[in-house]
């Protein structure tokens, strides 16, 4: 690509910055090492236990005519190379390009950009032409005159070998040929003449198999390998692209030969033979345009790119590309169709794994028509294999009945009750039917901004939304939490609940906190970190040399870590000069909410009951109001506690905030609580920062990092540990599992416990 794309085409800094990123990932690159001058295929042989052969086809190919040895004939890739080398090329005012694919229009936009008069010749009309219709019209643009159904009978020379002339061959078009297009056929007794200095052949290229010794070659001289193996006639040697097998052809072509080819020579290396086998993917073959007749056509933004006036006599880039928001508008759009499922659809990988032949059992499918607007699930009863996974979780499980077998043999359909939107059918949106359906007829409504199919990778944490405690695996794809799914923890026994499912989207939320903000003349404004923690030191300074530190409250949510909790203790210490009790606490939604519903069938089935000890309350929670009310709270922390939130808000709970002093607010998003705050602090998130979480049964789980906190945003200990250090107080503690340490020092029933330990036994229980 680097030595054949022109600069107006593909700039190379654009190249050698993907290169960069190959190098980055640990590929040792050799350039300007030539095999068979530099380095002996041999040696390569030697020095590796597997050798890939992508050296391409570099040599043009000539068109068989009288006069191609004449000087001033060039080959279009020789052509090409020279000139992005900055390489002196000898060329004459008057150039004729022989060919109509990409390669000639690079050669005849090169040659126009180097002064040069430019003919393109080529034997079929420009609909034939295989080059991409944009080149066509952009050369057409910049001066090149297309010579068409004209093809080359002799290249003259003058007097001293040189090209003086080509003849050409009228042509017109005759009956189809094997591709499909009309075959070109000469027209008897009609030829053209064309006064020209160079003719540049941009007809076909060739491989170059000097070099690699004892290779089988093709007729045309490229390398013989076995289409399924890859392997060449030389044990672990391998090729594919345009080396091998005569298919030379466009650069995503040998990309896809290279995808095809990396598991086996991985299987290789690990002493395995393997062939590549085509994936059996269902394909369908009624899509067509009418399928879309009920989408709004939309156009394309319009990219600005210069005039052929702008850029026929040098090689700047022609596309200026797209405007940010034009971006992002393209970015947004989906471009690609496929079941959510795919990379974990069951069906798929069986169907693969035994090799089916669906075709011999092939007769009557069912197609539903359905409508179904639920808000967490997408529903397809049309990929259902009726398992009946989903209708027994729903009812043995979950203890309701939203899902049900309906009709009998052929006819059988899952569907909701009485075949009413699933929505209406006393779903309580726990989703745990999506995760045990093995193919895509139950997937979740995503809400990243192309619905396609991601592949991802797992990552165990905890799910704090309640007491329960359960386990889960977050799906990341990037940088980003794509979805959850339930893993199996002794607490949770492989179920979770709507917000254990569903709540990673508030990672996402449109209100989510990036930066600290500090009230100013009534309003909310960003602000530095250092500013943010100034404003809370000085009045919590003020409480405490004043002897009012007894107005002061902190509260920490039931969301938030044991390593957040044993810092706000360490904050409320120094303030008040007394060292509050360590209490576990396990907070639950109420019953008659679907989190509640969903918590309470968690634990029938995994068994798991509240420990002596463990204090477990409703998120219902007035015991602070009165305080707030009377003015004996004057100053208030909350932590992860949003006392305005609908499930926890009780009457009196507003007026009551806006009669405190100050308030600072630590959260991840910008609630009703946070909105009257005085500072508010952007916390990192569930999946942002590292720690452990104790649930009712007094069971001490991991919570792991695994994606970064938006902005500027800091993990609850961190932001703690500069409020503490702000007022004098030095902890020492650098991390969450330091902070840990400290909290096992602290309180006995920790004392045994480390992350070590703990994720060597997956979950600990308190003593």
């Amino acid at each position: 690509m680097y030595k054949r794309q022109p600069q107006y085409r593909l700039p190379k800094e654009i190249v050698d910055g993907e290169v960069a990123q190959l190098e980055k990932m640990g590929i040792v690159l050799k350039p300007n090492t030539h095999v068979g001058k530099d380095i002996s295929f041999e040696e390569i042989r030697k020095n590796f236990d597997a050798v890939a052969l992508g050296v391409g086809a570099w040599v043009s190919t000539g068109t068989g005519c009288p006069g191609e040895d004449a000087e001033g004939v060039l080959g279009g890739i020789d052509f090409l190379r020279k000139v992005i080398k900055k390489e002196e090329v000898e060329l004459g005012d008057v150039v004729a390009v022989v060919g109509g694919g990409n390669t000639a229009m690079d050669a005849c936009r090169t040659a126009i950009r180097l002064g040069k008069k430019v003919y393109n010749i080529y034997r079929r009309t420009k609909d034939e032409m295989p080059a991409d219709q944009i080149e066509i019209d952009e050369a057409e643009e910049e001066g090149v005159i297309f010579k068409n159904l004209r093809n080359p009978l002799e290249i003259i020379k003058d007097e001293n070998g040189h090209v003086k002339q080509i003849k050409l061959q009228v042509m017109k078009l005759g009956e189809p040929d094997e591709s499909g297009r009309r075959a070109p056929v000469p027209v008897e007794g009609e030829t053209e003449i064309l006064d020209v200095d160079n003719v540049i052949l941009a007809i076909g290229q060739a491989v170059d198999p000097s070099g690699f010794d004892g290779l089988d070659l093709t007729r045309k001289k490229g390398f013989v390998y076995d289409p399924e193996t890859f392997m060449t006639s030389m044990e672990g040697v391998f090729a594919g692209g345009d080396c091998g097998n005569d298919k030379i052809s466009i650069a995503v072509e040998a990309i896809a030969d290279a995808v095809k080819s990396v598991d086996i020579i991985d299987a290789y290396l690990s002493g395995e033979k393997i062939r590549y086998r085509k994936p059996y993917v269902v394909e369908r073959d009624d899509i067509d345009e009418k399928t879309f007749e009920d989408r709004e056509r939309l156009c394309r933004p319009k990219m600005g790119m210069l005039s052929p006036e702008e850029r026929k006599d040098n090689f700047k880039e022609i596309v200026a590309g797209y405007p940010p928001a034009d971006a992002e508008y393209e970015g947004s759009r989906c471009l690609e169709c496929g079941c959510g499922k795919y990379f974990e659809c069951k069906l798929y990988d069986y169907a693969n794994q035994y090799d089916v032949k669906p075709d011999r059992l092939a007769g009557e499918i069912n197609r539903l028509e359905f409508h179904d607007d639920h808000p967490y699930v997408v529903r397809d009863p049309n990929k259902c294999i009726l398992c009946g996974l989903c209708v027994r979780v729903c009812h043995e499980v979950m203890g309701v009945t939203a899902l049900g077998l309906v009709k009998r043999g052929f006819d059988t359909t899952v569907q909701p009750a009485l075949e009413n939107p699933l929505e209406q059918s006393g779903c309580i949106n726990c989703g745990n039917c999506i995760s045990l359906c093995p193919v895509g007829a139950l997937l979740p409504k995503v809400d990243h901004t192309k619905p396609i199919p991601l592949e991802t990778t797992p990552l165990c944490t905890t799910c704090t939304e309640c007491g329960v405690g359960c386990q889960m695996d977050l799906k990341l794809n990037g940088t980003k939490v794509v979805g959850v799914e339930p893993a199996f923890g002794d607490s949770n026994k492989g179920l979770l609940c709507v917000k254990g499912k569903f709540g990673y989207r508030k990672l996402y939320a449109e209100d989510r906190l990036s930066k600290p903000l500090v009230r100013k003349d009534g309003k909310l404004v960003e602000v530095s970190w250092e500013e943010a923690i100034d404003v809370i030191a000085s009045k919590l300074s003020a409480l405490r040399d004043g002897n009012e530190a007894e107005a002061f409250a902190a509260f920490a949510g039931h969301m938030v870590s044991n390593e957040a909790k044993f810092m706000l203790n360490k904050l409320v210490e120094a303030v008040t000069g007394k060292e509050p009790e360590w209490q576990e606490t396990a907070v639950f939604a109420d019953a008659s909410t679907d989190q509640g519903k969903g918590a309470e069938a968690i634990c029938r089935a995994s068994g798991a009951k509240a420990a002596e000890g463990i204090k477990v309350v409703p998120m219902k929670n007035s015991k602070v109001l009165d305080a707030l009310k009377t003015g004996k709270i004057k100053s208030l922390y909350l932590m992860g506690e949003n006392p305005l939130d609908e499930e926890k808000k009780v009457d009196g709970a507003e007026e009551a905030l806006k009669q405190c002093d100050f308030i600072v607010v630590q959260d991840i998003i910008l609630n009703e609580t946070a909105k009257l705050a005085h500072v508010v602090l952007p916390a990192a998130a569930f999946a942002e920062a590292n720690g452990t979480f104790t649930n009712m049964e007094g069971r001490v789980q991991r919570i792991r990092k695994a994606v970064q906190a938006p902005g500027v945003a800091l993990a609850d200990s961190k932001i703690l540990g500069l409020l503490l250090a702000q007022l004098g107080e030095k902890t020492g503690l650098q991390s969450a599992e330091d902070v840990f340490r400290a909290l096992g020092e602290k309180v006995p029933a920790y004392k045994d416990m480390s992350y070590e330990t703990i994720e060597k036994e997956g979950s600990m229980l308190i003593k």
